[in-house]
């Protein structure tokens, strides 16, 4: 007679499913992705084969809404990434290496003195393509942190996305202004072109609305 199959001990480590995801997709979105994919894997597992088919309009509904995302979601990601690009194209970036090789006595750990400087708060960085990237306007002419930087960004205080944080130095703020043409009104600065303006700066940023463009 054949032996009936034995049942896993409970001990018995789970299996593990590696699930490419196509190109390009936010990384932001891996967390929701995992679990909508293990629940629908635990409904088909679980229910047996029957069950799956009476219940794939539940089955069904759930794979739509993790293909199909919120509208207001979808648009708002798709806006920030547009932000992102249009920065990192238009301003100057350095890495830790480029950073560590332009001091006068440079560290043989290349992280340094830039992971320094942004642990005690002097300066910041964002992520773009899987790196990591320091602006060029927060450092003097000899590559030291700006005195003003480590001011602003304890106003700033704890924010998780630091592009927000160079979305406001980037675009033009209209609570920084300057002269306009030929004397004709005024017009908004970039706090990034007003370093040298540490009160103006302050001011703006206690007024800064939590979106990505100033």
């Amino acid at each position: 007679m054949p032996r009936a199959p034995q049942t896993a001990k409970a001990s018995s480590p789970a299996f593990v499913l590696d699930v490419p995801v196509p190109e390009g997709t936010d990384p932001a979105l891996l967390p929701s992705l995992r679990r909508s994919i293990e629940q629908a894997l635990k409904l088909m597992v679980s229910s047996g084969e029957v069950a799956v088919i009476k219940r794939a309009d539940e089955l069904a509904g759930l794979l739509t809404g993790l293909i199909k995302p919120e509208v207001g979601l979808l648009e708002e990601r798709v806006h920030r990434l547009q932000t992102i690009r249009e920065i990192f194209n238009e301003e100057e970036w350095l890495t830790a290496e480029m950073l560590n090789r332009l001091q006068p006595e440079p560290s043989s750990n290349k992280s340094l003195p830039a992971s320094d400087w942004k642990r005690r708060g002097r300066i910041f960085s964002v992520a773009f393509g899987g790196k990591e990237y320091f602006p060029r306007y927060e450092f003097d002419a000899a590559y030291q942190p700006l005195p003003v930087m480590r001011e602003l960004l304890a106003t700033f205080g704890t924010v998780a996305d630091t592009w927000k944080i160079a979305s406001w130095f980037h675009y033009p703020n209209g609570w920084i202004a300057e002269p306009g043409p030929e004397g004709k009104g005024v017009k908004p600065v970039a706090p990034k072109d007003a370093l040298d303006r540490r009160d103006d700066l302050l001011k703006a940023l206690a007024k800064r609305k939590g979106s990505y463009v100033a």
